[in-house]
């Protein structure tokens, strides 16, 4: 038997299972985000994650160099690898290449689950605040479009202007799809009925997730309205962390989304004890908190 499924190409990596990574990982567009594709990360490495801000402008005194940078950084701290593994057990289902395909995917999903939800993590009381200009008491069956508005205007007076996303979990997501609004696509030229996805409201994009760590739920949060100065993420690609790399029965293979930077590894092993064949999916990450920039919606 061979040690490992040597059908998995590259190529398959790419096209089969990074997809299921970008889609986990869709809420990464709302934060300040830097994607490491020239070398491997370590544990306790720091990246530094570009942070655009407002500017100020001024009157011309004899010098064009009197503003501040346009553009300032955060450093962000790589945790230990994020990762999720399954197996195939050969005496009960044959490890064909696309089987074991299909688990990658899943498990490429559930990293990027737990990437997301490490950093919803930060978007707390204790970050954010809990007073009214803050968040918004709404219940889920009563969400709609005006209360985006009503949210936009609480941004507005963080001093957040510009790429606004509203980040929804799924019971909220599902109670603006049925906002009137949305639904009369003469009125609102949206598609949501025949396509499913939402389009942006009131220049803020709209996302759902089903990400939203127990740190958030706790405090009933249903929606996050927020810019890309509450958060800074860094991503990259693990240094074989177990020291095994080479060895008989393991195959890494590294994959770099072209247009997001979004990376992965894809590991593949059997375990010589049990024949067991196994895929995991792992990246490197550290997230941290920028500033109160960020607004919510809560239940109770």
């Amino acid at each position: 038997m061979a040690n490992t499924n040597t059908n998995i190409s590259k190529e398959l990596v790419q096209e089969e299972i990074l997809p299921a990574m970008k889609l986990g990982l869709t809420p990464l567009s709302a934060m300040s985000f830097k994607a490491v594709a020239d070398k491997p990360l370590y544990y306790a490495d720091t990246v530094r994650v570009p942070v655009s801000s407002a500017r100020t402008a001024g009157t011309f005194a004899g010098n064009w160099e009197t503003g501040d940078s346009t553009t300032t950084g955060t450093d962000v701290t790589i945790g230990k690898p994020i990762f999720t593994s399954a197996y195939i057990d050969p005496t009960e289902e044959m490890p064909t290449a696309s089987r074991l395909l299909s688990m990658a995917r899943e498990c490429a999903y559930g990293t990027a689950k737990k990437v997301m939800q490490d950093v919803f993590a930060l978007f707390v009381e204790a970050n954010i605040g809990s007073t009214a200009a803050d968040e918004s008491v709404i219940a889920a069956a009563a969400y709609d479009t005006d209360d985006q508005a009503d949210m936009r205007k609480l941004l507005w007076d963080k001093g957040v202007q510009n790429n606004m996303v509203a980040i929804h979990d799924l019971a909220y997501a599902t109670a603006l799809t049925k906002d009137a609004a949305l639904k009369d696509k003469s009125a609102s030229g949206s598609g949501i009925l025949q396509t499913g996805e939402f389009p942006p409201i009131l220049g803020m994009r709209q996302l759902y997730t089903d990400a939203f760590p127990t740190a958030v739920t706790n405090e009933n949060t249903g929606v996050i309205f927020t810019g890309p100065t509450t958060a800074a993420v860094a991503m990259g690609v693990p240094g074989d962390p177990t020291g095994q790399e080479g060895a008989a029965g393991i195959r890494t293979t590294v994959v770099v989304d072209p247009d997001t930077g979004i990376p992965l590894s894809f590991r593949q092993w059997v375990n010589s004890a049990t024949g067991f064949h196994w895929v995991g999916v792992y990246v490197m990450k550290g997230q941290s908190f920028i500033q109160d920039a960020a607004v919510r919606i809560v239940s109770a």
